[in-house]
């Protein structure tokens, strides 16, 4: 009688904890679950050997681990080179504005500050003032009569002799109306890539935002 040395679960549990102790995670990668599988091979009973539907099972176990390991390395491809195109695409940025949700203008290189707002109704007495950073009044805009829709507003700042000046980021303030939505132009220095998503992301004055949440580019 054919005797069977060594005992199949001591060696599987064996097996099973050497490869939990390399992996933190408690998970088994390709090489780990073909090392197991491996060994039940080998320690099987050759009197009564594991039945075919269970070794199929086994396989296609196996197959649906390599196929998540080898679409999992794909798609990090894809991701790297679609972030590197994003970025490529981003870089065609600098140098101009993009329109962003906020209350901060910021002097472009010819000047000029600007934005829109949007009033859900008509108003006939708007103005517009710009604050410095003290909270100072440095110009007022009358605007007048408007109509409900999109409103927009720019400021040139210059020099005395006519040269673009920029005298730091100004606030908009609106009187005589209240607007549902305010946006302000920003001028794009540089691109950098994010850290989460594919979308690269546009360094401006007021930091880094990214392209999607640009209202418009100019």
């Amino acid at each position: 009688m054919t005797t069977i040395t060594g005992d199949y679960a001591s060696t599987l549990q064996k097996q099973t904890q050497a490869v939990a102790g390399k992996n933190t995670q408690d998970s088994l990668d390709q090489t780990a679950f073909l090392k197991l599988m491996t060994t039940q091979l080998k320690f099987q009973d050759p009197f009564d050997p594991v039945d075919n539907q269970a070794m199929v099972a086994q396989m296609a176990q196996f197959s649906q681990v390599a196929g998540i390991s080898e679409m999992n390395a794909s798609l990090k491809a894809i991701t790297s080179s679609f972030s590197t195109s994003r970025l490529s695409e981003a870089a065609s940025f600098i140098g101009r504005s993009v329109l962003q949700d906020g209350d901060t203008a910021y002097a472009d290189a010819n000047g000029r500050y600007g934005g829109e707002f949007t009033l859900n109704a008509p108003a006939s007495n708007v103005s517009l003032e710009w604050l410095d950073t003290a909270g100072n009044v440095v110009h007022t805009q009358n605007l007048g009569k408007l109509e409900a829709g999109k409103v927009p507003f720019e400021l040139v700042s210059e020099d005395e002799a006519g040269n673009p000046a920029d005298i730091g980021p100004l606030k908009v303030r609106i009187a005589g109306a209240s607007a549902s939505t305010l946006s302000t132009w920003l001028p794009v220095t540089a691109v950098e890539s994010s850290s989460v998503g594919a979308d690269a992301n546009l360094v401006t004055p007021a930091g880094s935002i990214s392209v999607g949440s640009a209202r418009r580019i100019a």
